[in-house]
């Protein structure tokens, strides 16, 4: 039997390792990430672009899959796959929409304990048409106190580069 090991360097509160029980953690920590970014095109056109989930794969380089299982005029609820590097999970999110303003994600099912987050969008003058200032923050904490050191820092990467994928895409439609 493995005695018991702390995990140093990180601050997950009192985990340990050990093969009975493989993990115990009495608080994982959460993981906060911020981005905002101006897009010449109107917040509505970046609103249909966050929503439209089934086309992530195509434009999302870690996103493997995304299955929409519900959509209203006020929420989607959808799986999403991702795979990067050694992080491969799915998880589940219900997001309300608020049409051209925000959209608030709750995480539904996965390998978190808690993940939430919110685009927000933001109209701004530009010198020829519309354009809107996107923010988009993250909350997430891993369930099990292993998972979260192996793969904190990599969700938290690709969760950084979601912005970029988003803002590239806007950048190809015409505005």
């Amino acid at each position: 039997m493995l005695s018991p090991v702390i995990i140093p360097g990180r601050s997950h509160g009192n985990c340990t390792v050990n093969d009975n029980p493989p993990v115990s953690c009495d608080n994982a920590r959460m993981r906060e990430i911020k981005h905002s970014a101006l897009v010449a095109q109107p917040p509505r056109r970046l609103f249909d672009l966050i929503n439209d989930i089934d086309s992530y794969p195509s434009f999302i380089p870690w996103c493997t899959r995304a299955k929409v299982l519900s959509r209203s005029d006020r929420e989607i609820v959808a799986t999403i796959g991702v795979q990067r590097g050694p992080l491969q999970s799915e998880f589940t999110t219900r997001n309300e929409l608020e049409p051209d303003n925000r959209i608030l994600m709750h995480l539904v099912d996965g390998p978190f304990k808690m993940l939430e987050g919110e685009w927000l969008l933001t109209p701004i003058p530009v010198t020829e048409g519309a354009g809107c200032r996107v923010q988009l923050t993250m909350k997430f904490a891993f369930k099990n106190a292993l998972t979260a050191v192996l793969f904190e820092q990599k969700f938290a990467e690709t969760a950084s580069s979601l912005m970029d994928a988003f803002v590239a895409r806007a950048r190809t439609l015409p505005p």
